[in-house]
This record gives C-alpha cells, structure tokens and sequence, in this order.
C-alpha cells in the first residue's frame, strides 16, 4: 500500500494564522492543507498528474483536531490507492508540492487542473486573500 510521504502515518488536523490569510488549517507539521474548488463534497476530482502536484493529505487513522480546527468537521475518503485522504467541512484536502516548509502558502488562489486552490478556514470555507505568486510566503505566529 501507497503512502503519502509528506504524511505517512495518523494525521492531525491544526490552525496558524498567516497575516494575509487569518487562520488557516494546517497538518501537524505546520504544512498547509488547500482544498480544490472543482471537488464535489466528500469527493476527489485530483488524480494522476494532479495528485502528483496537490498530493492528497491522508491519514493512516483516525485524524484528530488541535487549534481551532473542528474535530467534528474532519472525515476521510477512500482513494484508489493507499490511505484515506482528509476531509474537512466536506473539502478533500492537498498539499501543494512547492510549498516546503512550515506555514508557506504558494498554492493560495492558484488555478490549476481547470480550477482554483484556497487554503482553508477553520469554518471550512476557502481562506481569501494572499496570492500564490511563488514568494515564499510563510505563516507568521502559530495560531493554536
């Protein structure tokens, strides 16, 4: 089975707050976590080449919630392959592969794979503002 390196095993769900974007959800790594407008709820349209570019967020359990994040708005989803992607507020979540290190942000209001990727809100809703311009753009204090 298939794992998702940039996170193999029991997946937590957390908050920070970029300057730009309010609070934002993020793994417990401090790695954004984007959602896909094209996604139908609980529902993965990224495959393929997609998938390679947004790898979904999995979990090889049951996630948990920490920070502002709402345990009773995370679920998963069955992939074709390996662990369970996270599902918050009904938005399959990703990464996005140039984002490499804590709380950068390169994949905010991007349009890609025929539609646009948002950070998320605590709310579950796409986080407004900021822009993926490829900057570097980091989370600033940590929002727990």
């Amino acid at each position: 089975m298939a794992t998702n390196s940039l996170h193999p095993g029991r997946a937590e769900i957390s908050t920070e707050r970029v300057s730009s974007l309010g609070q934002i959800l993020v793994d417990g790594r401090g790695r954004t976590l984007y959602l896909f407008v094209a996604d139908l709820p609980n529902q993965s349209s990224c495959d393929g080449a997609c998938a390679a570019i947004w790898p979904p967020a999995t979990s090889a359990g049951p996630p948990t919630a920490a920070g502002a994040a709402q345990q009773s708005q995370i679920t998963t989803i069955a992939r074709p392959e390996g662990p369970r992607q996270l599902v918050y507020a009904g938005h399959p979540l990703y990464y996005y592969q140039a984002d490499t290190g804590r709380g950068d942000i390169r994949g905010q209001a991007l349009t890609q794979f025929g539609a646009e990727w948002y950070a998320v809100s605590p709310q579950g809703q796409q986080a407004e503002g900021g822009t993926g311009s490829g900057q570097g753009l980091r989370a600033g204090d940590s929002g727990a």
